[in-house]
């Protein structure tokens, strides 16, 4: 099959495909779905000509505008259209149901997608198209329909299939316990019965997986391929020479959503261990279990050494982290957590789980990959990795030079390169013994 993408795209180099894309969330100056949005609908005009059909959240139309406005090339490849996005209720009560009942949120935006595949449909109608891609949310319990259209279809990046491992469940307290319980439940039943998915997973070209589990997990259910592309990629602006650090005590940092899943009382309690060593933790984010977490500190006794610095905007919180030493991280469920590859760009060891993205992206040239059989031996683990970088300088050093050398790994050209093959082998897929279908 490789041989074949060669010779196609030896016979025309340059040739550019007219991809037409639904990215609900795009957004150049947020994070999240949004910048995932963003990254992939850029890194597939570096290339290819791209319409792109997004909702016009949080200022997205305006943004994108502007960016476009700076950049002639990008605004040759890129075209955009906005479609208004559906706004949480502005009752209190409400938008906590919003939040707390998953349903009420996936019926406004399937709503939403319907729209939007009547706006893909139109540009199809007067503009040829050589394949449709959906984009975000990343979660597969919502494929949109962009399948119906009747071109080649390609999806991704496509997570949502990682539960919390049920040993942990008691940890994380009786709402949140039942909560995941409950998800975990809900991720065997949709990825099992949901027709809609399965459909789009046949209708697919291309597919496009968040991590090594979720593309084993595709393959063992719906018994498709799909190649793993992360979800976000390492910037040229954050990546810099770090230069080796001397300064005592030894500076961690965390930062995520304070939620149950995130894990940081484990590293609390794994510090509190540590008694003897000179550290500091710096904890970023905010979120309803921030009071909570800072009482935790304090029953633990190491509330004088964690700093809790609530919610900084991104350049702020990516200088808090680059004076810090390693980034610690014991999430329990994730897709392809950014944060994560913004530690390794800013040449930051990292102390995380063995668990989905985490586990494609730390290997031991650049931090510790601990595995999540029960909580008290994840606890052990933090303590034995976080003695070792709070106590061993060189080795914490070299740890260092290996975080910024696996970033580039997950830099952006190699997911330019890898989104532009996934397009070449979804059309080959369809037609194996022609050139591509159109100039």
């Amino acid at each position: 099959m490789s041989a074949q993408i060669s010779a196609i795209t030896s016979s025309n180099p340059h040739r550019r495909l007219h991809v037409l894309m639904c990215a609900g969330a795009c957004h150049p100056d947020l994070g999240s779905e949004f910048a995932v949005g963003w990254q992939w609908v850029t890194a597939a005009a570096r290339n290819h000509r791209v319409t792109v059909i997004t909702g016009d959240a949080r200022g997205a139309a305006q943004a994108i505008q502007k960016r476009l406005d700076q950049d002639s090339e990008l605004r040759q490849n890129l075209s955009v259209r906005t479609i208004p996005w559906f706004d949480p209720p502005r009752s209190r009560m409400l938008e906590r149901l919003w939040v707390a009942v998953p349903p009420i949120y996936y019926w406004h935006y399937r709503r939403w997608l319907r729209q939007a595949a009547e706006e893909m449909q139109r540009v199809a109608d007067q503009d040829p198209v050589d394949i449709v891609h959906q984009v975000t949310y990343i979660c597969y319990r919502e494929p949109g329909r962009a399948w119906t259209l009747g071109r080649p279809f390609v999806w991704g990046p496509i997570g949502g299939t990682q539960d919390v491992p049920w040993a942990f469940l008691p940890s994380l307290g009786l709402y949140d316990g039942f909560r995941h319980a409950a998800r975990n439940l809900l991720n065997w039943w949709d990825l099992h019965w949901r027709s809609d998915v399965a459909q789009a997973m046949r209708a697919s070209a291309g597919l496009s997986a968040v991590a090594s589990d979720t593309q084993d997990t595709i393959r063992r259910i719906f018994g498709k391929s799909s190649v793993v592309i992360p979800a976000t990629s390492c910037g040229n602006g954050i990546l810099a020479e770090r230069a080796s650090r001397s300064h005592e005590p030894v500076r961690f940092v965390f930062s995520g959503l304070h939620i149950a899943r995130k894990g940081l009382p484990f590293a609390l309690e794994a510090l509190s261990r540590l008694r003897d060593l000179p550290w500091s933790l710096d904890v970023l984010g905010s979120g309803p279990l921030t009071e909570r977490w800072k009482r935790r500190a304090e029953r633990l006794g190491i509330a004088e050494r964690v700093q809790f610095h609530g919610f900084l905007l991104r350049a702020e919180a990516l200088r808090v982290m680059g004076a810090a030493d390693a980034f610690v991280f014991p999430s329990l469920q994730e897709g392809w957590p950014t944060v994560v590859i913004e530690a390794l760009s800013l040449g930051l060891p990292v102390v995380t789980t063995c668990q989905h993205g985490m586990a494609d992206m730390i290997d031991e040239t650049c931090g510790f990959s601990l595995p999540v059989a029960r909580p008290g031996q994840l606890i052990n683990d933090l303590t034995n990795a976080l003695r070792i970088l709070a106590s061993d300088r060189a080795r914490l050093n070299t740890l260092a030079e290996g975080a910024r050398l696996r970033a580039q790994h997950f830099n952006r050209d190699n997911q330019v390169e890898a989104i532009d093959s996934m397009y070449k082998q979804a059309l080959l897929t369809l037609w194996p013994e022609n050139s591509l279908p159109r100039d």
